[in-house]
């Protein structure tokens, strides 16, 4: 058994299911289209990420945009002459970490949502952002809209995505690796260790 097809990685490409998930993903969708963004990222593997396509975003949430870049300063010429003049426009080169290569992050404003684009020389389906918006949205589709609403809370707490599942789902050591170790795991096996976490 494997999982369907709206839970396989090509399911999250394109705005399909950030349409068709909520309608607050429906105005980020919209939102991107009527501004241009996303034909502007288009020749760069973009994937919307992060909470709004899992229906996880509360007030005051990021439209994420994960985005593949080999070539930096060509991809650093487009933002700034695309973007430069929308509202809380900012672009900072963020440095190599232990897991995550070298990035551009580009913030701006588009009506009232905050974008947030994430580019690096690591194709998007690989970047840990997506595979853990995918891990989250298949323990969403096993566990259901009560452990949604749970981790929706504890957003609203202050604490962010991924601690919010390692703590709900009692993932020790480091939360971001803890669900990148879920990526690879089928329905029945990722249902067997979500249910082992949270029954007492």
């Amino acid at each position: 058994m494997d999982w369907p097809e709206s839970l396989m990685p090509d399911g999250f490409h394109g705005l399909d299911a950030l349409q068709s998930v909520s309608p607050r993903g429906q105005k980020a969708a919209a939102l991107l289209l009527r501004h241009g963004v996303w034909n502007e990222f288009v020749g760069f593997d973009p994937i919307v990420v992060g909470t709004f396509p899992i229906n996880l975003d509360i007030d005051g949430s990021d439209i994420d945009i994960l985005c593949h870049c080999p070539d930096f300063d060509s991809f650093e010429a487009r933002v700034q002459s695309a973007f430069d003049l929308f509202d809380g426009f900012r672009l900072h080169h963020r440095p190599a970490t232990e897991h995550v290569g070298a990035a551009i992050v580009v913030r701006f404003v588009l009506d009232d949502l905050p974008v947030e684009v994430f580019a690096t020389g690591t194709p998007s389906q690989s970047q840990f952002g997506f595979r853990h918006m995918l891990v989250e949205a298949r323990v969403i589709a096993l566990l259901g809209e009560s452990f949604a609403s749970d981790i929706r809370q504890l957003k609203r707490e202050g604490i962010k995505t991924e601690p919010a599942f390692a703590l709900m789902l009692n993932l020790g050591g480091d939360p971001y690796t803890a669900l990148d170790r879920l990526y690879d795991l089928g329905p029945d096996a990722l249902r067997d260790r979500v249910m082992a976490a949270i029954t007492p």
